[in-house]
């Protein structure tokens, strides 16, 4: 059985999920990191404790922090971006609303509220990523 390959930036934001275990129960351990257009990284973010700000909202809260611009940009999230409302507000909606190109993601999320929503709202027509909501390449 092969390793999956994932894309370095993916391997960062894997390493941030790691950085919240033990602190976001129930919510699952997330990273997001956000690459510009041109390579660099411009945000990092993981999910915070339960209630907290999700991974993809601390990434682009980072990119703000450092006056990056994240229009264009390629989100790599360890999971699929929460499309439902409950102590936040939906993750996918604030990556379409930041206009982000792209957003790569490790794992479709098996909750029962998202599983494949998020995903589908990045792909729907008013989303400027929607045809760029991919789940990370895996080489067998």
């Amino acid at each position: 059985m092969s390793t999956p390959h994932f894309p370095t930036p993916m391997h960062e934001a894997l390493a941030l999920a790691e950085q919240s275990i033990g602190l976001t129960e129930p919510n699952p351990r997330v990273g997001c990191v956000i690459v510009a257009p041109d390579g660099r990284v411009i945000g990092r973010g993981r999910t915070q404790q339960a209630g907290g700000p999700h991974a993809e909202v601390m990434a682009l809260r980072d990119a703000a922090a450092w006056r990056e611009i994240v229009h264009g940009a390629t989100a790599y999230v360890t999971l699929e971006p929460c499309a439902h409302h409950g102590r936040t507000p939906p993750c996918c909606d604030a990556l379409i609303e930041a206009r982000l190109g792209r957003v790569v993601m490790a794992l479709v999320d098996p909750f029962p509220q998202v599983a494949g929503q998020g995903a589908a709202r990045l792909r729907a027509p008013a989303s400027p990523s929607r045809k760029a909501c991919l789940p990370a390449r895996r080489e067998n």
